[in-house]
């Protein structure tokens, strides 16, 4: 007799639990006032220095800090009740975002409080991951954590819009004061919505940070099935990144002002948002199949993107581009569910790690080759590099039989 597939879970259900609520809220909240600070600094940048290189390196501050506190901080929801590490975060990092308020703040301060406010953005993420997955399982699971992919990717358009119409009213300083306030609100809604757990025996019982960093890799690394959701999720974000980090350039490029630069950065996470909404649609144990082509529909787009001249056409291009990195929805949800619980938080901190240091690196280089030749035909590069790992990935069936065939001789 076959397993009769697994009910359908609605988004009421999950959205009936209290606790899921008050982190689907709180990440939307922290996710629309990093927006607003990176498009606020970024245009700060850009106007003081002139570099597309320096405006580039301020998204690529807050992806490399994961290279420390990744591996290190992000044991910290092993260990500590998982509520307080986001409550702790928040608050601080709201003081910090609001201390770069203040008018003329010299660049190297920015930078320094960029890194510090980075460094606390770890054991803030590991921690609502690992607590979701605490507070939901199973289908559950999956559709909580689509809510929460698709929050945080309208977090993000409404974000970068948002910051954008925010400097062209108030200035730089006015929207990184909003984004401060954000992280207050959502420190307040944790505490009245999301129920305090304490961490298990196991979760606690090492005594180093670095056993328990080392813990977490040889889970992942160990593991063919964690490698490759790794793999697919690391190529789909490499693809999109640069994106985010040089449309402040693009945009100025073609003469827009603040409010296009932040719908031209908002474009492929409202692709995202698209993309999800018809991923979940399809049955689940056929959604990892689609894995190679999600990819080439992100890429594809963004090969376009030097022989387009309009800022409108090229928000188009983008978003369709987005609608394939909804491969990341499907490969988060099927990591975190395949780990233990009490190694959820560093296991999470070793992906996030790889994928924010990758992120950063290759925002840092395509900023370099946007300053040496142009922003747009550095897109389509990054995006030409991606298009080509699919195949190492998801070799073609007759690559495979024939790797076989010579492993049998």
């Amino acid at each position: 007799m076959s397993t009769p597939p697994a009910p359908r879970v609605g988004y009421r259900e999950v959205l009936a639990v209290r606790e899921f609520r008050g982190l689907l809220i709180s990440r939307g909240l922290s996710s629309v006032g990093d927006q607003i600070a990176r498009i606020a600094v970024a245009l700060l940048v850009l106007e003081r220095s002139g570099s597309a290189f320096a405006a580039a390196a301020t998204y690529a501050t807050s992806y490399l800090t994961w290279l420390i506190g990744g591996p290190l901080l992000s044991a910290l929801p092993d260990r500590y009740p998982r509520r307080r590490v986001i409550v702790i975060s928040d608050v601080t990092r709201g003081i910090l975002v609001a201390c770069l308020a203040v008018p003329g703040v010299p660049l190297w301060v920015l930078f320094s409080v960029l890194i510090t406010v980075g460094l606390l953005a770890p054991p803030a993420e590991a921690a609502r991951s690992a607590l979701l997955a605490d507070v939901l399982d199973g289908e559950r699971y999956v559709v909580a954590s689509a809510l929460g992919n698709a929050l945080e990717q309208a977090g993000q358009v409404g974000g970068f819009v948002l910051g954008g119409v925010l400097v062209s009213l108030v200035g730089v300083e006015g929207a990184l004061l909003a984004d401060a306030v954000t992280f207050a609100v959502s420190a307040l809604l944790l505490v009245g919505m999301v129920t305090e757990r304490a961490v298990t025996r196991d979760a606690a019982a090492s005594s180093s940070f670095l056993v328990e960093a080392a813990a977490g890799a040889r889970l992942v690394w160990g593991s063919p099935r964690l490698r490759t959701l790794l793999a697919w999720g690391l190529l789909t974000a490499s693809s999109v990144i640069v994106t985010e980090g040089l449309a402040v350039a693009v945009t100025a490029e073609q003469g827009g002002g603040p409010v296009a630069a932040g719908v031209l950065t908002a474009a492929v996470p409202a692709g995202f948002l698209i993309g999800s909404w018809a991923l979940l649609r399809i049955p689940s144990d056929r959604r990892e199949r689609l894995f190679p082509a999600l990819v080439v529909l992100t890429c594809l787009p963004l090969l376009a993107t030097p022989l387009v001249d309009s800022l409108v056409l090229l928000t188009a291009v983008w978003v369709v581009a987005g609608t394939g990195n909804a491969l990341q929805l499907v490969a988060n949800a099927a990591f975190v569910q395949a780990v233990p619980a009490h190694l959820r938080g560093r296991a999470f901190g070793v992906a996030a790690t790889l994928l924010m240091g990758l992120q950063g690196a290759l925002l840092l280089a395509a900023g370099g080759l946007a300053e040496a030749t142009d922003p747009r035909f550095t897109v389509a590069a990054v995006a030409l590099g991606a298009l080509l790992v699919v195949p190492v990935l998801a070799p073609p069936p007759q690559v495979v039989a024939l790797l076989r065939r010579r492993s049998r001789g």
